[in-house]
């Protein structure tokens, strides 16, 4: 047996402390019987008739007052089979893990605060199929579309800087990846490709790539890592200590948001542009204003156990028990008989 509302389990306490009322106030009733008159001269001078039938009723009021108890707290026993389906859209993110997003001009800094900021989006998909690329200098699949969100937040935390060893940021990469991802998943649904990053683009042009996907019906959308204005990548060096990034000049990086390559990528993509800021990493929004509106695909359903609910029963009893007592009242009402 199974409940369907454990939460109230704690209005069993309700009959144990009436108990213990009762029997305090049966206590001073009798402290207070014997203050007035001895016990030999009780039954002669009060009637105590009523006692045995009010006792009577409070039982019956607490039997009562049990039961409703157990028909709130739900209980369930016997199931069926309910055939269960589930629907939502195809959603792949594509994280750029180039160093560039060790700048700390978002805290952490852009990679762990983009990890930080997937994993709360999980929680608010319901039924969406996701996927995870990794991409830099190239890319690669990490995650393949997939209902599983455990197993997609387990390859999200394996992700940083040195997941993909060629240097350099790929966008083009990461969308063409993304085309095959969907393609080999082989469904024909609502298809959305979320890029994240500081768009420094490195490699090819990845705006007639984002028109190629909007064509295969992928929504192409990006989030801006970052600040226009720029910050220093600090790279650590595996021994504990820190350094600035350097180029082959000796000069120090600084990594900067690349905001109007990422519009002409959306907007190729037939997506959307938003910048991430400490607040709000643009996840949320995009989730509630696009992709939630967009159609949904059954993906599968699945047979699943359903408890039956049998909170009738102790209500029965509950509502037995309080006519009872309303019963035993109104029998002791004495009417006047005509002669």
């Amino acid at each position: 047996m199974s409940m369907a509302n454990p939460i109230y389990s704690w209005l069993f306490l309700i009959p144990i402390l009436l108990i213990i009322f009762y029997l305090n106030r049966q206590r001073r009733n009798v402290q207070d019987l014997e203050r007035f008159a001895p016990k030999s001269l009780l039954s002669k001078i009060t009637d105590l008739s009523g006692q045995k039938l009010r006792s009577h009723q409070w039982i019956l009021r607490l039997v009562a007052i049990f039961f409703i108890a157990v028909s709130l707290v739900g209980p369930q026993w016997g199931y069926e089979w309910q055939e269960i389906r589930q629907q939502g859209t195809e959603i792949m993110l594509a994280v750029d893990t180039s160093k560039s997003m060790l700048a700390t001009d978002i805290k952490p800094n852009r990679l762990e605060r983009v990890q930080l900021a997937v994993k709360d989006f999980l929680g608010k998909l319901n039924g969406d199929k996701v996927g995870l690329i990794a991409f830099s200098g190239t890319s690669f699949l990490q995650c393949p579309l997939t209902l599983d969100y455990s197993a997609f937040a387990l390859t999200l935390d394996s992700l940083s800087y040195k997941t993909i060893p060629l240097g350099g940021t790929a966008i083009g990469e990461a969308i063409s990846t993304a085309m095959k991802a969907f393609e080999s998943g082989g469904s024909s649904g609502t298809k959305s490709l979320i890029i994240m990053t500081d768009g420094e683009n490195h490699e090819g042009d990845p705006v007639p790539l984002a028109a190629e996907a909007e064509k295969k019906g992928i929504n192409v959308y990006t989030i801006g890592i970052g600040s226009p204005e720029g910050e220093l990548i600090v790279v650590p060096d595996g021994k504990g200590n820190n350094s600035y990034l350097k180029d082959d000049q000796g000069n120090v990086v600084k990594s900067k948001l690349d905001e109007k390559m990422l519009q002409q990528i959306a907007k190729a993509g037939g997506g959307s542009y938003y910048h991430a800021t400490d607040i709000s990493m643009g996840l949320d929004e995009l989730y509630r204003q696009k992709i939630a509106r967009l159609s949904k695909t059954e993906f599968n359903s699945k047979l699943q156990k359903r408890f039956i609910d049998r909170y009738q029963f102790p209500l029965l009893f509950a509502i037995l028990f309080l006519t009872v007592e309303i019963a035993l009242g109104v029998g002791k009402i004495k009417l006047p008989i005509k002669s």
